[in-house]
């Protein structure tokens, strides 16, 4: 098992990290909330979470222990597997969806891709008692006084228009590729793909 990968981002995807070390290039699958904080070129820590399936072994990895133990809590879950895990992350701050999960708030978990009413509630069934209190979270009331797409990740253009520029697009094309895309409802990955598909007609 690798716990961690040291090295220099040498490139950020949309949704993945390549990291350098000792002459090696490790595809590091990774969610929003850690590619918008490293900037290629940078040189960090990352922890990682192998995953072996039949036909591929695959990393995941997160800039904070915090996140990654998020992450596997997320995928204990029956019927969530690491794409999903990466979808939470990538929709919310983890401090929100552990109030969201902690309240029982079916409709905010049903707003990450991918998950319906029905994963929600397993979610919340099997992490509530896994999450600590609310109380322990440091920044309870502002996140409590903050709307469903307040508390994402990703409804901010300038964020998205960075992940844009560190794809090597110019500020002016990210700004007009997303300039009429509507971010409700929609992970970043989405806003990044359609922002891609603007970019490239």
């Amino acid at each position: 098992m690798i716990s961690y990968i040291k090295g220099q981002i040498v490139k950020k995807g949309v949704d993945y990290l390549i990291i350098e070390n000792n002459g090696i290039g490790y595809n590091i699958n990774t969610s929003l909330n850690t590619l918008n904080k490293l900037s290629e070129g940078e040189n960090t820590s990352v922890f990682t979470y192998m995953h072996v399936r039949e036909d591929a072994i695959l990393l995941y990895g997160f800039c904070t222990m915090e996140e990654i133990d998020m992450f596997k809590k997320l995928i204990s879950v029956n019927g969530i597997g690491p794409k999903a895990g990466l979808a939470f992350l990538s929709t919310y701050e983890i401090d929100s969806l552990k109030v969201f999960i902690l309240k029982e708030d079916v409709n905010a978990i049903s707003k990450v891709p991918g998950v319906g009413k029905k994963t929600s509630q397993k979610v919340i069934l099997d992490l509530k008692d896994k999450l600590g209190k609310l109380e322990d979270i440091n920044n309870i009331k502002e996140i409590e006084g903050l709307s469903i797409e307040e508390a994402k990740t990703n409804n901010d253009f300038d964020d998205i228009a960075k992940v844009l520029m560190t794809l090597g697009f110019t500020q002016l094309e990210a700004n007009k590729a997303l300039e009429n895309i509507d971010i409700i409802g929609k992970s970043e990955n989405q806003i990044i793909k359609e922002a891609l598909k603007n970019l490239n007609r």
